[in-house]
């Protein structure tokens, strides 16, 4: 607090205040707004008991939707959340139309979750997230724009089916792939039994070369499957210095000094007026948690991901997030359900690098204002549930049981059609059934506990 002298003898006291790069000051003095809005960054004057001051927060904020327990306009209950991200671009105003910015949008948020998800199947929630988080955000910018706060962005998080739904979603898709597997299984014997025929014939001209292909089950049979192998690897000593990887960003005053963020390398800082932040500019790895996901062929399947991310600018990391690290890890979840939920399990499975390659791409455009690189996404594991979840509601309970029935009758008549045609086959060479033994007792032999006794044929 600071003490001077006024004309005929009066007393001024003023007092100093620093209002930082991403701050806002919104100073009322009597209970009126100083003209000119809100004041900063830097330092400014203000006199105890007349002035009122209020700091708004300009950077991004991100907030969770709790879960909302919401009726489809097919009558389906749903739990579904969300994670909005906003800023204040208006500090009088937020101050002064609305008693609690924060609170007031999570509120709106909920409600506006709540009556666009009432319109919509669940259908075409599962299939139309990125529509309706847009619906969402423009709806919520909207009902935010009078309070001075801007919705950037609206991610829906997780949809979550009851239990009693999810039972038997699965069992029409876990009855096409029980026959489909079937089939393959099936088409398989019938092109291997077509080939051993082949090499029944190749070899029946030779009794020395069944004596061969003897030997060679043998072989297999014998082969050691708990050898240990030790690899050299070499040890490099890093010496490191902690300055050279980090970047300091400094606030005089509140304000950012010339030149941005400093580093590395020895600076002089003035006490009670210099801010630092330091920002580590080395590459960071975080785990995004196992996510619930429910494919486009209705399947339950849990994955998880791993994102390789740095700091490029900063001082749009300090100055335009709240938390970068915390933002970008929610916008990963977020992006990865996204991605998943518009692919079916079999493209999951097959084409993961595309699928972390695009999410790569998309986080790196969302965390991109915040000076945040995203290098690299790497899909961890995908995990079916232990077991396919099997029933819905009784109508479509009913109706998919029904179906999976007929096509797992289709199914083995299909395979039995098959097996029926590889025995005909086989059966016209005595010789192919037996590569086909050795075959059944090359795959024994695989289990270690196995005790396999050949006859030896006579000379």
């Amino acid at each position: 607090m600071a003490t001077r002298s006024a004309p005929k003898d009066e007393a001024i006291i003023e007092s100093k205040m620093i209002v930082q790069e991403y701050e806002r000051a919104v100073i009322l003095r009597l209970g009126r707004i100083l003209p000119g809005g809100g004041k900063g960054p830097g330092l400014f004057c203000i006199l105890p008991c007349v002035d009122t001051i209020v700091k708004i927060d300009l950077r991004t904020a991100t907030f969770n939707v709790p879960p909302q327990e919401v009726l489809t306009r097919d009558s389906v209950t749903v739990s579904v959340d969300a994670v909005v991200y906003s800023r204040v671009f208006n500090p009088v105003i937020s101050v002064t139309n609305v008693k609690n910015t924060q609170y007031a949008t999570q509120l709106l948020a909920q409600t506006t979750l709540r009556n666009i998800l009432g319109t919509k199947s669940l259908q075409e929630i599962l299939s139309d997230r990125e529509a309706i988080a847009q619906n969402m955000q423009v709806q919520l910018d909207e009902g935010t724009g009078p309070w001075g706060v801007k919705v950037e962005r609206v991610e829906v998080t997780d949809v979550r089916l009851p239990q009693s739904m999810q039972r038997s979603m699965a069992a029409e898709a876990e009855a096409t792939r029980e026959a489909r597997a079937k089939v393959i299984a099936a088409e398989g014997e019938q092109r291997a039994s077509r080939q051993l025929k082949e090499a029944a014939d190749v070899i029946a001209a030779s009794p020395i070369a069944l004596q061969l292909r003897y030997l060679q089950t043998l072989t297999q049979i014998a082969a050691e499957k708990n050898s240990t192998i030790v690899f050299p690897v070499p040890i490099e000593l890093l010496n490191l210095v902690v300055q050279e990887y980090e970047r300091a960003v400094i606030f005089r005053l509140g304000r950012i000094l010339q030149g941005g963020a400093k580093g590395p390398g020895l600076f002089f800082i003035l006490p009670c007026l210099d801010s630092i932040v330091k920002v580590d500019l080395r590459t960071t790895t975080f785990n995004v948690p196992p996510q619930e996901i429910l494919t486009r062929d209705s399947v339950t399947i849990s994955v998880d991901a791993v994102v390789y991310s740095r700091v490029t600018d900063p001082t749009a990391s300090v100055t335009k997030v709240n938390n970068v690290h915390s933002a970008t890890q929610l916008l990963a979840q977020t992006t990865l359900r996204n991605i998943l939920g518009t692919k079916t399990l079999q493209e999951i499975l097959s084409d993961r690098e595309a699928i972390a390659q695009n999410m790569q791409v998309q986080l790196d455009e969302g965390t991109g204002p915040w000076g945040v690189k995203v290098e690299r996404v790497e899909i961890t594991d995908v995990r079916l549930p232990q077991s396919m979840q099997r029933s819905m509601a009784a109508e479509a309970e009913a109706t998919r049981e029904a179906r999976a029935k007929v096509i797992a009758a289709e199914g083995e008549q299909r395979a039995s059609r098959q097996l029926k045609e590889a025995a005909d086959v086989i059966a016209t060479s005595p010789i192919a059934l037996q590569l086909r033994y050795l075959q059944t007792l090359t795959q024994i032999s695989a289990e270690k506990n196995s005790t396999i006794v050949f006859p030896i044929p006579g000379t």
